[in-house]
């Protein structure tokens, strides 16, 4: 094998050159782990599967509460629901990000046979969730009524909404901590443990929706404390399976500590994620802040949204898990010097993610009725619905490549590019066209805003992405 010398950005910013041949010689068991040495095509399924399995079942709970909300509370209450969930998403994105960003540094420690350094990762990341998890729930209820007034809510959605976002506001820390364990599952190569925290996590919540909603007759309120139940069992869950793992990175007390160097290169790697996240959050605002202005029949256009929202989301996430996928396969050779299974590992998650979201684009577009049945009789919301996301969901295909794209730059360590993608399509295109197009096309501007940006998010994505394969990364390899 020839000596080759790769650069690679470390927790505290450092480059080190590490000769790939040395990480052969040194770390013969590390050099056979499977993300190393088995077939791309191979590895990425291995990878992804459990994964998509575990943010389907997980994802099921959102489009559930929808259902049971619709059908046994009400349109106005499936209103106040979906009108405070950019919020929320808010929330998520931040969890996502610290998360998301210290998976990519693991993946790459473990990579390079580095487990004390994976697990000083996680034990000091553990901590920082549960300071920022505990600002956030400050913060949101502090200023509580304040975002009901900037998002416009309307007199008659008001209660609800604050019986749903309240219960679970108090429990953002054990969510941030259950989201730091199941990420740590996953850049340890580990998604089955993933999965078993999503899938009990999901099945929980729907059981006690039936419980709560169905049951008891709760209304908003069981959906909430439904959610907030899952996410207490879950935690603990994934606490359990962290202290009984064999082989998992470990958590380590000493190191349970504020560390600004392992921080700040976690929100520098998760930057680009949250941008994602909150990009879609924000996206939501500005559409209920448009609804809000130019329709005339408000609360239907909300939950017309907010149940493609939901539909939306489940059907989305076999690309989030591909992208995850991508993000371990991709980080793991990356951390080994393998630049050709990291071109590989991207190109094979955009062949699949275009497979699914072809298949996707056709029940969206073309048959959007068979989902919408499932929340609602009700003709006049599954017409607008379905008026909407025929529309919408034109561009679905590209946002797919943008993603896997945006993750491989976070797989590798290299956040400015990663941040650069996402803020590009998200405030710099998406921003101007949803705040212009409404004022020419009144509603129908609003959805035609989406595959727009799609297409030209794509575009520049796979323009900047295969600049940066052929001339930087490339040199990496010769």
């Amino acid at each position: 094998m020839t000596s080759q010398n790769v650069t690679l950005d470390e927790t505290g910013g450092d480059n080190q050159q590490v000769p790939v041949n040395k990480i052969s010689i040194e770390n013969p068991t590390n050099a056979s782990h499977p993300l190393l040495s088995q077939p791309i095509s191979q590895q990425f399924v291995k990878l992804a599967l459990p994964i998509i399995i575990a943010l389907l079942i997980n994802g099921l709970y959102s489009f559930v509460d929808a259902i049971f909300i619709t059908r046994n509370v009400g349109l106005e209450a499936m209103a106040s629901v979906s009108a405070v969930f950019p919020i929320y998403m808010i929330v998520i994105s931040i969890s996502a990000m610290l998360g998301s960003g210290m998976a990519s540094i693991i993946s790459r420690k473990l990579g390079k046979g580095d487990k004390e350094s994976a697990s000083e990762v996680f034990s000091s990341s553990l901590f920082f969730a549960v300071i920022v998890g505990g600002i956030c729930t400050a913060l949101m209820l502090y200023f509580q009524q304040d975002i009901y007034h900037i998002l416009s809510l309307p007199q008659a959605l008001l209660s609800n909404s604050t019986a749903y976002f309240t219960p679970i506001l108090l429990v953002t820390i054990f969510s941030f901590v259950s989201g730091t364990l199941t990420e740590c599952f996953r850049a340890s190569g580990k998604p089955q443990e993933m999965m078993k925290v999503l899938l009990f996590s999901s099945m929980m919540n729907v059981v006690l929706d039936a419980i709560f909603i169905v049951g008891f007759g709760w209304g908003v309120a069981g959906a909430a404390w439904a959610t907030v139940l899952a996410i207490v069992s879950s935690m603990l869950l994934a606490i359990r399976l962290q202290v009984i793992g064999v082989d998992n990175v470990k958590f380590v007390f000493s190191k349970f500590h504020f560390n600004w160097k392992v921080h700040k290169r976690v929100l520098a790697l998760g930057i680009p994620i949250f941008i994602s996240h909150s990009g879609f959050a924000f996206t939501l605002v500005m559409t209920i802040l448009a609804i809000t202005k130019y329709s005339t029949d408000t609360s239907l256009l909300i939950s017309a949204h907010g149940l493609l929202m939901r539909s939306f989301m489940l059907l989305f996430l076999p690309v989030l898990g591909m992208m995850i996928a991508l993000q371990t396969l991709a980080g793991f050779n990356y951390g080994a010097g393998k630049m050709e299974r990291v071109k590989t590992s991207l190109y094979t998650a955009i062949m699949f993610s275009m497979g699914w979201a072809t298949i996707v684009t056709f029940i969206l577009v073309i048959k959007p009725h068979w989902l919408l049945q499932l929340f609602t009789d009700d003709v006049a919301l599954i017409e607008a619905a379905s008026d909407i996301s025929s529309i919408a969901f034109l561009g679905f295909v590209c946002g797919g490549i943008s993603m896997m794209c945006s993750g491989l730059f976070q797989a590798i360590g290299k956040a400015l590019p990663a941040t650069l993608l996402d803020v590009t399509r998200t405030y710099l295109i998406l921003l101007p066209v949803i705040i212009y197009l409404p004022t020419q096309y009144g509603t129908d501007g609003i959805w035609w805003t989406f595959p727009m940006v799609d297409v030209c998010g794509v575009l520049i994505s796979i323009l900047f992405t295969t600049w940066y394969l052929r001339n930087r990364l490339g040199h990496q390899n010769s």
